[in-house]
């Protein structure tokens, strides 16, 4: 068994302790701290105390206390926490007629203290099986008066059924009535003034939570404020019992253990409200289940297998409280609001929680300090509660700020406003116009389209009277004449051919070779297809892809007729061409907007008017009336484009400012790869 770290005062050696020369007002109260006279499995009352030999049971042995008895050895064998055991100490004082008290402490789990034959104190019922005993957490002071006696002889009879540990677990101290009573009650007062803080902050949380319960953090950090609060009544000095002498001790180690395996979860719930980012939800959720998980024990389950659980979750704490810290980290290098006072916090009481678990397992002789290093935690988090609440108040101090100056200006901004609306009524008017103009426009629809198979029917037929008529007779003349027929008939072809393909699209009777491809092929495909021609045609080229990474499995191909979505492209292009400057620029780029590809072509050309944006994908339609036939185009393009994209399930629309250029775009929708 390992032994603690040895007081600084004097010590007992073999059952008596030499305070002889110890003065209480100067030197202070003393540890009554080293060897006890110890009989395990032995009640001896204080008569059979000053016989030289035990009158029955286990032989005299030396148990350095305080101390439990767990793990002690016993010749051959090894005692474990459950037994009952007398306890012996006899100390040499020099003679006074003054008062006394002894504090002790919480002893497992059950006690009863002479001193000089006199019974002073007890907690519990003090019995030599689980039948006999009851337990009880009842620290207290005792008074006696020296009466002139140069000699104590204390008994403590102890016995334990109901917990892991059993024995004295914390200091007997003697001293002046005075002064020790003193030490006892500020004490106790720093304990309740640490509950009140704890449930003041606690229910000022919840406060906030209610006014604004989108802030889960005020709601986290409230609740573990009331379990902290709630818990440090039932340790240390045991405040509740003081309150409640009636309490069973059953029921508050069971509060104790529960309060203190929730506070756990709901601190992690805390922090990751603080910083989502950082610390991840599956985390949050096995905490949880841990916390319940022993909780349930609590409830469920006898305090003499439960109490087993303490250190299990001791090291299930260390190792919540190493990620969290590494959490912090990572918040700290991201550069979260607060995150510094976390850390600290969090360190303070991790090293706690490490000396604890070495206190309880009586490695060192300080310990039982977790509790404040909670308390510190807290402290610490509640600087960073208070930090976004002031942020809050400044926003609405400046807000407020904001509103006065609008006030201020209220008249200018109705001026303002009224100039505005004046501007928008303009406008309607415009647009009024505008449409009256569309309507007639429609109107004169047939018209266009014979117009367009008139006009180079009408040449081709003033060509060929001019031939046959002879007017031109110079064979070169006759070769010029002959390309300008040619040329006409080829552009009736190709006006014939869009229109047959423009049905056929819409009649859906036209055959499209689908397949799939992936967004990274499809940009290397159409990226780079159409520089060469744009160049040669005097105008640069260039283009660019958004692709967000890691991009969603789920969702990465289109299916697409790849020449038919080359033709979409090539008729989009080339009109962009002829209507952008030498010197220009047209950019082609491709977009992951979510579920979507949008693929975009916009150049700094004329640009197009406002109340024809509307109708450019109609049939026949020109951008403006001196853009004719006679440049080139039958107006079916952009018709036939949105045609195809309409058949790919996707959407076409065009965007334009005059004299800064037009952006025409097309959406093709996203798909999850067909298995191969």
């Amino acid at each position: 068994m390992v032994e603690r770290q040895p007081y600084a005062g004097k010590e007992a050696v073999r059952g008596e302790l030499d305070l002889r020369g110890w003065d209480f007002n100067k030197d202070g109260n003393a540890v009554l701290y080293g060897e006890w006279g110890f009989y395990w499995s032995n009640l001896l009352q204080p008569e059979q105390a000053l016989l030289t030999e035990p009158i029955s049971g286990e032989a005299k042995h030396w148990l350095r206390m305080p101390h439990y008895w767990n793990a002690y050895r016993m010749g051959d064998r090894m005692l474990s926490g459950s037994g009952y055991a007398t306890f012996l100490l006899k100390v040499s004082i020099d003679p006074s007629s003054r008062v006394l008290a002894m504090e002790i402490p919480a002893i497992l789990t059950a006690f009863k203290v002479w001193v000089n034959g006199e019974m002073l104190g007890e907690a519990g019922k003090v019995g030599m099986n689980a039948e006999t005993s009851m337990p009880g957490y009842k620290p207290q002071l005792v008074y006696f008066p020296q009466s002139g006696n140069t000699e104590l002889n204390i008994v403590l009879q102890v016995s334990n059924f109901d917990h892991r540990l059993g024995g004295v677990w914390s200091d007997l101290k003697l001293g002046d009535a005075q002064k020790l009573s003193t030490h006892h009650n500020n004490d106790m007062g720093f304990e309740l003034l640490l509950v009140g803080g704890l449930f003041v902050m606690g229910f000022y949380q919840f406060g906030l939570f209610l006014i604004r319960t989108n802030e889960r953090s005020s709601l986290y950090f409230g609740t573990l404020c009331l379990l902290l609060g709630l818990r440090a009544l039932f340790v240390g000095e045991g405040s509740i019992y003081q309150l409640f002498p009636n309490l069973p001790w059953e029921t508050g180690v069971r509060v104790m253990y529960l309060c203190y395996y929730l506070a756990i979860p709901v601190g992690v719930r805390f922090f990751h409200s603080l910083y989502p980012d950082e610390m991840g939800k599956r985390v949050v959720r096995i905490t949880g289940w841990f916390g319940s998980l022993f909780g349930m024990g609590v409830i469920l389950l006898p305090t003499r297998i439960f109490t087993w659980t303490l250190q299990t979750y001791h090291l299930i704490t260390v190792s919540i409280c190493i990620y969290i810290m590494f959490c912090l980290l990572k918040a700290c290098m991201n550069k979260r609001d607060g995150v510094s006072f976390a850390v600290i916090g969090l360190s303070v009481y991790t090293c706690t929680i490490i000396v604890d678990i070495a206190y309880y397992n009586q490695w060192i002789y300080v310990g039982d300090v977790s509790t404040f290093g909670l308390l510190f935690l807290v402290l610490m988090t509640s600087f960073i509660i208070s930090m976004k609440s002031f942020k809050a108040f400044a926003a609405v101090e400046s807000l407020s700020l904001q509103l006065q100056e609008l006030n201020m200006g209220l008249e200018q901004r109705i001026k303002e406003r009224t100039t505005e609306l004046e501007n928008s009524n303009a406008t309607l008017e415009k647009m009024n116009t505008d449409l009256g103009r569309l309507e007639t426009s429609r109107r004169h629809l047939l018209s266009n389209i014979s117009h367009d198979l008139r006009t180079p029917m009408t040449l081709i037929q003033g060509y060929v009277e001019a031939l046959i008529d002879g007017v031109v007779a110079d064979p070169e003349q006759q070769n010029k004449y002959l390309r300008l027929i040619l040329n006409r008939i080829n552009g009736l072809n190709r006006l014939i051919a869009d229109l047959f393909q423009l049905s056929k699209l819409e009649a859906r009777q036209l055959d499209f070779n689908m397949q799939e491809m992936s967004i990274e092929e499809f940009v290397a495909y159409y990226g780079d297809r159409y520089e060469v021609d744009v160049k040669n045609a005097g105008v640069r080229f260039n283009h660019n892809a958004y692709i967000p990474m890691p991009l969603a499995s789920s969702i990465s191909v289109v299916r697409i007729d790849i020449d038919r979505i080359d033709q979409v492209l090539t008729n989009i292009i080339y009109n962009a061409i002829k209507h952008t400057p030498q010197g220009g620029l047209i950019h082609l780029q491709f977009i992951v907007d979510g579920p979507t590809l949008v693929v975009r072509v916009r150049d700094n050309g004329s640009g197009i008017e406002p109340e024809d944006v509307p109708f450019i994908f109609d049939r026949f339609y020109k951008k403006s009336k001196s853009r004719n036939t006679s440049e080139g185009g039958s107006g079916l393009g952009l018709s036939i484009a949105k045609e195809i994209i309409d058949y790919h399930g996707g959407n076409i629309w065009a965007e334009s400012q005059i004299g800064r250029g037009a952006c025409i775009s097309f959406m093709l929708p996203l798909r999850t790869p067909s298995p191969l």
